[in-house]
């Protein structure tokens, strides 16, 4: 059995902060899942929950008016033209 490296020291998360929870739950499971000693059998449900929290975090982002926000561009279209197929 290959011996485990010490865990590095985390600081704690203030309960209220709900985005630092998140941001703190995605670095663990980016760990965990980019970690080659994690059980194959886990990888699924690592990867499903890794991509529930980021697309949480944009969410979050997008409601606070974030820098890393999504943003909508509005495009005007042109008239169809059929013999341009």
């Amino acid at each position: 059995m290959a011996a485990r490296t010490p865990r590095k020291a985390v600081k704690p998360v203030d309960p209220l902060d709900y985005e630092g929870m998140l941001r703190k739950t995605l670095v663990r499971l980016q760990t965990a899942v980019f970690d080659p000693d994690t059980p194959p059998r886990d990888l699924a449900a690592l990867s499903r929950r890794m991509l529930e929290v980021c697309r949480e975090l944009e969410r979050l982002e997008s409601e606070n008016g974030g820098a890393n926000a999504p943003t909508a561009t509005e495009v005007e279209d042109e008239p169809f033209d059929p013999d341009e197929i």
